[in-house]
């Protein structure tokens, strides 16, 4: 491990030499930024879970678990009546959701530079800060209060937080245009092909080169994505976690022989030896990207293959359900996805789109409360960033029932069309389809199961989008956004739950970039 620091520090080394035999342009510093200004008022509602409340062990003892469920029940239901009768308001709710908040939030990203070899970057964030919000507590040993939104948050009269700023870029950028040589140190955003496989910040060194003549790039970097070097658990001074981390290699090759036609190939590696998770890995993601650009059509087909080793240490309970001892089990990981995009262009101001995008494995828990995705050819997410519905596959705020780190065993297929109509408007309506490639494990489910008649199925639910974005200026947008997904009886299964059966979200955004 030691060894590949070194390694790539001497690399890093390397352009020092050229950078300073070159004759100085300016002793001025140049600085430029950009950023945005958001505010966004927003409405959820919802009668179906978002995540699983029972547990994914074997069941062993049923009658047991529903004699204790009945208990405990009883006991809220008691504890209620008690402050009712002292005339307090009740704290059971019902099984149903509508909530509105407004929240804003501020990016700034700032650069300097004294020449055009090396430059600085900053980006910082304030919020999201709700409306109202609480801040951090005045008092507890952690500060932690579940009611923030956003680092720090704030919001609520009289008690803004004193820090609600994170930093989201803060690296250097070393350039020597002449070479097509960059190389990038410091926290800063790494990502894959869309987002696929990896989409996150991180501190790490990546580097890029440029090959004009034979019209092709070769990039690689490592991602320090965690180091519990510094721990000291048994308190006598001295740090003894030593080499207990977890790195993201990878390398990107692309390539754009045609003029319609781009390529891209890379393999991205995780080497974590982290035990403070109770699981270590090496795994590898390897892609093939292609995109193909017409004049009334475009198309992406993207694959990928993940395989490695996953070491997870597990309990062997009795029959009490008490750990006896821990032992650790070794996983082979064979899984893929699969990426289809196609693009109809009517029109300059219509379009039609389909999208289909899967990964391999069954989604939850098996029959034994292991991660389903650990067998059965099942796919291992790294750390991905991507959105396909407003609902189902997300992570730009409201409801989401998935995210790209989640989407293991699923398929979700979806229509939409972009509608440009009466100038700065446009249009967005979509239908999507989420499906479980295997169907989820029913037999370790309490509510949901097959002694309450229920069968499990791969149909997760469908959804209805409908978005709109008015360009008011340039830099001025008004963006509203709507989902409502029905759910489908695999969704009930994988939460083992039998209430509701709908999800809806709708939110507005104001937002001026500068």
């Amino acid at each position: 491990m030691l060894t590949r620091f070194i390694t790539v520090c001497l690399f890093l080394m390397m352009p020092f030499g050229f950078l300073y035999s070159q004759e100085e342009e300016s002793q001025r510093t140049i600085m430029n930024f950009n950023g945005s200004f958001r505010v966004r008022a927003t409405n959820v509602g919802r009668d179906v879970l978002l995540e699983r409340k029972t547990p994914v062990t074997p069941i062993t003892n049923l009658e047991k678990e529903n004699a204790e469920r009945l208990e405990s029940e009883q006991q809220t239901i008691q504890s209620d009546l008690e402050r009712r009768q002292q005339g307090l308001p009740s704290q059971i709710t019902r099984r149903k959701e509508d909530v509105s908040y407004y929240d804003s939030r501020f990016l700034y990203n700032m650069s300097f530079s004294a020449n055009k070899y090396v430059e600085g970057i900053w980006g910082m964030q304030v919020g999201d800060i709700p409306f109202g919000g609480r801040g951090l507590r005045a008092t507890g040993p952690d500060g932690f209060d579940p009611g923030l939104v956003g680092p720090g948050s704030g919001g609520e009269r009289g008690r803004t937080a004193a820090v609600n700023v994170q930093t989201n870029f803060l690296y250097l950028n070393f350039r020597i245009p002449e070479s097509g040589l960059f190389i990038k140190v410091g926290q800063q955003l790494f990502s894959s092909a869309q987002g696929r496989v990896l989409f996150s910040t991180g501190t790490g060194v990546s580097i890029l080169k440029n090959f004009q003549f034979l019209r092709l790039s070769l990039e690689g970097g490592v991602l320090r994505a965690r180091d519990q070097s510094f721990l000291d658990v048994d308190k006598n001074g001295f740090a003894d976690k030593n080499y207990q981390s977890s790195n993201i290699y990878y390398n990107r090759l692309k390539f754009e022989y045609f003029r319609n036609i781009r390529n891209e190939v890379y393999a991205y590696f995780l080497d974590d030896n982290d035990k403070t998770d109770n699981e270590t890995a090496r795994l590898a993601w390897y892609g093939l990207h292609n995109e193909f650009n017409f004049q009334k059509f475009s198309f992406i087909v993207h694959g990928i293959l993940n395989t490695g080793i996953v070491k997870k240490l597990n309990a062997v309970n009795d029959a009490n359900d008490v750990t006896i001892y821990n032992t650790t089990r070794r996983h082979s990981i064979k899984g893929g996805m699969y990426d289809f995009q196609f693009t109809y262009r009517w029109n300059e101001s219509l379009n039609f789109n389909l999208i289909a995008l899967g990964t391999t494995g069954r989604p939850g828990y098996d029959e034994n409360g292991q991660e389903a995705n650990l067998k059965g050819n099942g796919y291992r997410t790294l750390a991905p960033g991507f959105s396909i519905s407003n609902i189902a596959t997300d992570f730009t705020g409201g409801y989401a029932l998935f995210n790209g780190s989640s989407f293991s065993g699923l398929n979700e297929y979806g229509l939409y069309s972009n509608i440009i109509a009466f100038g700065p408007y446009q249009f967005t309506l979509g239908y999507y389809q989420l499906w479980a490639t295997k169907s989820p494990e029913i037999r370790i489910n309490r509510e949901f199961s097959e002694r309450n008649g229920y069968r499990t199925s791969t149909y997760m639910g469908m959804e209805y989008n409908f978005n709109i974005r008015y360009n008011v200026t340039s830099d001025f947008q008004i963006i509203f956004r709507s989902g409502y997904f029905v759910a489908g009886d695999a969704l009930f299964v994988l939460l083992d739950s039998k209430y509701g059966r709908v999800l809806r979200e709708a939110f507005i955004v104001f937002e001026h970039r500068f």
